[in-house]
């Protein structure tokens, strides 16, 4: 069995060694696939300095060895000076290069509503060139609780301050009370009054 980083850099290969009848849906080939170590992310693109082309060619879209490469809000799960692969796309209006970290979720229902896969042809399960990858080819971890992954101590601080906080206040709140309530039963008490002289 290929590994996923194989797959995707034979699918991005043209001609695809996988034929595709034309029933089926074939992905998107890629126009470059690298390996590169992100500079940096901002807003919805990360920088790369390409560490070496694996497939295709970034052309007129790199800067040298500098590459920008549009992820939309998934940015988030690539870490600057973390080495990938990276199988990007050409957008074909702006000419941008493009990719994804995660897969695409499945429509509603998927295979599960009636008629959507009515066919006779089975169609091959092609990975899409146009991913990005760990370095050693395997997928990032796109989880909600992903981008907290190595947080341990600050989640742990993040809700013990507050609750150590709320704690000294209800000592204090307590404190004063008590301060009060002996100054007030101090006051009310009459005065004790001298025995007087036998």
């Amino acid at each position: 069995m290929l590994s996923l980083l194989t797959a995707v850099v034979l699918a991005a290969a043209p001609p695809p060694l996988v034929p595709v009848p034309a029933e089926c849906a074939a992905p998107v080939p890629a126009v470059v696939v690298f390996r590169g170590t992100v500079l940096e992310s901002v807003n919805t693109t990360t920088r790369f300095r390409i560490e070496r082309i694996l497939h295709g060619d970034a052309g007129g879209r790199s800067a040298g060895s500098i590459v920008d490469v549009r992820y939309g809000d998934e940015t988030r799960f690539l870490e600057p000076g973390a080495d990938y692969v990276v199988g990007a796309g050409s957008d074909a209006s702006s000419g941008a290069l493009y990719s994804a970290v995660a897969e695409p979720a499945p429509s509603f229902g998927g295979d599960a509503v009636v008629g959507l896969d009515d066919s006779t042809v089975d169609c091959p399960r092609l990975e899409d060139p146009v991913r990005t990858l760990h370095a050693d080819g395997t997928r990032i971890d796109t989880g909600v609780l992903s981008p907290l992954s190595g947080s341990g101590r600050d989640l742990v601080l993040a809700v013990l301050w507050p609750l150590a906080g709320a704690f000294l206040v209800l000592l204090a709140v307590v404190a004063v009370k008590q301060a009060v309530a002996a100054i007030v039963s101090s006051a009310r008490k009459p005065p004790r009054r001298a025995p007087a002289g036998r």
